[in-house]
């Protein structure tokens, strides 16, 4: 790879310039960096009741769905209900239907906002098609970690189409434009996109669930104990090209890595294919 090929930053989409050697960063500076690290850490904080500016319930659309969020984020949607939203706001379970009509309105104003807060965040990278895709899958992989629970309500044959999802898919699909490329494979090239980020983001989605589960076997644990001593169990000489591995888990309990390698050899492929237009 060259040195002074461009890659955005993970955070805020900013373009950085690659080392000659070494790992490749994933943020433009240490703030971003910090930003992406406290995120992180919020999404798994324990929620408390929403409050008004003299300590009274603030009973608003916006209050329960950001409450909603807040919930989502720290425990996944199977602690998400009507009744949990209500006790945090300190209203009663019914009150909640003079502003919404029940859980799947909820779900879908949750999508909205999360989306919404991201949709103007940096400005649009510079530097053509594959600047853009790539700003565009490292904004969606840092959302699945800032919102876990988004993944199930996303990567479904129907999602929900809220107006700050749409916006954001018809962002992504203009990093094609100029190419000569008709409507249809354009929505499929970004739609693999999105499923490389989707299907890794899994992995990330279920160490963060497992976390939260208080559960101490992650995926670095997991390639550095389970796996070699399944090896041992069933015999080493059987599976040659995966015991090849055992010396480098840390390395292949990389999530960040993984994504990061897998985005180029994609957007590599496309810039291939797109040449061949």
């Amino acid at each position: 790879m060259r040195c002074d090929e461009m890659v955005a930053c993970a955070r805020c989409g900013k373009e950085l310039e690659l080392p000659g050697r070494g790992r490749r960063p994933l943020y433009c500076s240490r703030s971003c960096q910090a930003r992406a690290y406290r995120a992180r850490r919020s999404a798994r904080t324990v929620v408390a009741p929403v409050r008004g500016p003299r300590g009274e319930t603030a009973l608003s659309r916006e209050a329960i769905v950001r409450t909603a969020v807040r919930i989502a984020d720290a425990g996944g949607l199977e602690r998400l209900s009507m009744r949990h939203v209500a006790n945090l706001l300190g209203v009663k379970v019914m009150s909640l239907y003079t502003y919404l009509a029940g859980k799947d309105e909820l779900i879908d104003l949750m999508v909205e906002t999360v989306f919404a807060e991201g949709l103007d965040a940096g400005a649009e990278a510079t530097g053509g098609w594959r600047a853009e895709l790539e700003a565009a899958a490292r904004w969606e992989w840092e959302l699945y970690a800032l919102h876990p629970w988004l993944l199930e309500v996303i990567a479904t044959v129907r999602p929900p189409l809220v107006p700050s999802l749409l916006a954001r898919f018809e962002r992504g699909l203009g990093a094609f434009d100029g190419l000569g490329l008709d409507p249809v494979l354009t929505h499929r090239l970004y739609l693999g996109v999105s499923g490389l980020v989707q299907g890794l983001a899994l992995l990330r989605v279920s160490e963060i669930a497992s976390g939260r589960r208080g559960e101490a076997t992650s995926l670095g644990h997991w390639r550095a104990v389970t796996v070699p001593a399944v090896y041992e169990e069933l015999g080493a000489e059987r599976y040659p090209r995966q015991s090849a591995l055992r010396d480098s888990p840390d390395v292949l309990a990389d999530l960040e890595e993984i994504f990061t390698v897998n985005l180029q050899v994609m957007l590599d492929g496309l810039a291939a294919f797109v040449d061949t237009r």
